[in-house]
């Protein structure tokens, strides 16, 4: 969602009754630029100590956290090469619990539901189908039998004890494996002595 669809939303919401009538999209733009600018402000001038850091709760969304993170190790996706991450300030989100259960309710309502739509559409499908396969496996038996008889392709067809045959035959059918199976050591325990 972006900013314009949010201020969108929220008129909506005004003309629905939620609002007062006289909130204009152009009093919705300013209260929610001064909310986001006073948020980042109390961020920015806030300092993160080892007892206490900054934080900022919405009831029923949840709580946004300054935190440090510290210089560390990494690697740098492109070339693989290791390199160092600065120490830097960030801003954590953590869901509040009615949140987290609103969206796992709906995604589980969703999910049965597109279940249950697509469990009807199959079962249509399948009734309406059900003479179309059995038409078209009774042409497809026919076609095979007249290809099994012609050859595909100018190729012959085999059959399986043909196929058992050449493989008992002494030379082998695919060439050697220039990669060779290396077997495994055998762990060595140590003696008391270390030697």
């Amino acid at each position: 969602m972006t900013k314009a669809e949010l201020i969108d939303r929220i008129a909506r919401s005004a003309r629905s009754g939620d609002l007062p009538p006289e909130v204009t999209k152009k009093v919705i733009v300013k209260i929610l630029d001064l909310a986001f600018a006073e948020l980042s402000a109390y961020f920015v001038r806030s300092r993160v100590t080892r007892s206490t850091s900054p934080r900022f709760t919405y009831p029923k969304f949840g709580t946004f956290t300054k935190k440090q993170r510290s210089s560390r190790r990494g690697v740098n996706p492109r070339t693989l090469e290791p390199m160092d991450i600065e120490a830097c300030e960030t801003v954590d989100f953590k869901p509040s619990v009615e949140l987290k259960r609103q969206l796992n309710t709906v995604s589980a309502t969703t999910k049965t539901g597109a279940k249950a739509k697509t469990g009807r559409k199959k079962k249509a499908a399948r009734s309406s189908t059900k003479t179309k396969v059995q038409s078209t496996t009774k042409t497809k038996k026919k076609a095979t039998t007249k290809r099994k008889a012609a050859g595909v392709g100018g190729r012959k067809l085999v059959t399986r004890e043909e196929v058992e045959l050449e493989s008992v035959s002494p030379k082998p059918l695919l060439p050697d494996a220039p990669m060779q199976k290396i077997a495994r050591r055998k762990s060595t325990k140590l003696d008391d002595t270390g030697s």
